[in-house]
């Protein structure tokens, strides 16, 4: 058995359920680690479970076994054996060995490239719908997506992104960026409507200027990640941030003439940068 530990947000989620469930296509019987949030509670804890997916779930009994063989594999190191059971993804680049493994090991990571899992996408597609009813004002926006003669999704991601820590690793796209995104799709198409995403919608509206057709996502009730990524989805075309939400909301569109704008800058990191060169789909559009 494998076991995929799953934390972070909901797109953070996402790519490691879909390495997981790629396992599984492959043969292996897999599982997926969700006790990290019994701790973890920033972006609204564990998401999955919106969601059609079919991977079991690993009891503790099952990562403590792991744990426990990972202390003992860390002891025979120190004595010249390297037998751990415990894979750590050691970069943000693909990496070909992760899919061929042997069997009956714990990984953590957050496999961020479609290379993982491109060959699953019409499972993926079937597993990451909803399985709840959506609430009144989604329901309206869906409508009026739907109702468009062609529409563009916008997410705009500020929060943890602009604080001072943050800011030095994933860094925020600028206003530039989105007004070049903005003045390509314009020259697409004549009868344009915008459907703007944000965790700081009152910042996009006074920042943000656009002489189309907008809607800004932005109801009384709190907003739910997997319902604005699904409002995302529907969108013809898709204008993102360097985020990996955004990145589920495009990927997930099924729109088979879509435009799909990402930033050329992932991370303000170096590093990471260059760990993370694929993470835009070949068909998608750097800026």
């Amino acid at each position: 058995m494998i076991i995929v530990k799953i934390i972070g947000g909901l797109g953070n989620q996402m790519f490691q359920y879909a390495y997981a469930k790629v396992l599984q296509q492959k043969g292996y019987t897999v599982k997926i680690d969700i006790s990290a949030f019994e701790t973890y509670k920033l972006h609204g804890g564990y998401q999955l479970d919106k969601y059609n997916i079919d991977l079991k779930i690993s009891t503790k009994e099952e990562n403590d076994k792991f744990y426990k063989n990972h202390f003992i594999a860390k002891t025979l190191r120190r004595l010249g054996f390297d037998n751990s059971n415990i894979i750590q993804e050691k970069s943000l680049a693909f990496d070909e060995k992760l899919l061929n493994i042997k069997n009956y090991n714990y990984i953590s990571g957050y496999f961020q490239n479609e290379m993982y899992f491109k060959e699953i996408k019409e499972i993926l597609l079937k597993e990451f719908t909803l399985n709840l009813d959506k609430s009144k004002y989604t329901n309206k926006i869906e409508n009026e997506i739907l109702d468009s003669k062609d529409s563009c999704a916008i997410h705009i991601r500020r929060g943890d992104y602009s604080n001072s820590t943050n800011i030095n690793i994933h860094g925020v796209c600028d206003l530039a960026y989105y007004d070049k995104a903005i003045s390509f799709i314009n020259s697409k198409y004549d009868d344009l409507k915008y459907f703007i995403f944000s965790d700081d919608i009152l910042w996009v509206k006074e920042n943000l200027k656009m002489r189309n057709a907008i809607y800004y996502i932005d109801s009384e009730e709190k907003r739910t990640p997997h319902e604005d990524m699904y409002l995302m989805s529907l969108c013809k075309n898709n204008i993102i941030a360097n985020s990996s939400f955004s990145w589920w909301g495009a990927w997930l569109n099924k729109n088979d003439e879509k435009i799909v704008i990402a930033p050329k800058r992932w991370f303000s990191d170096d590093t990471l940068e260059k760990q993370s060169k694929n993470i835009v789909c070949d068909s998608w559009l750097k800026i």
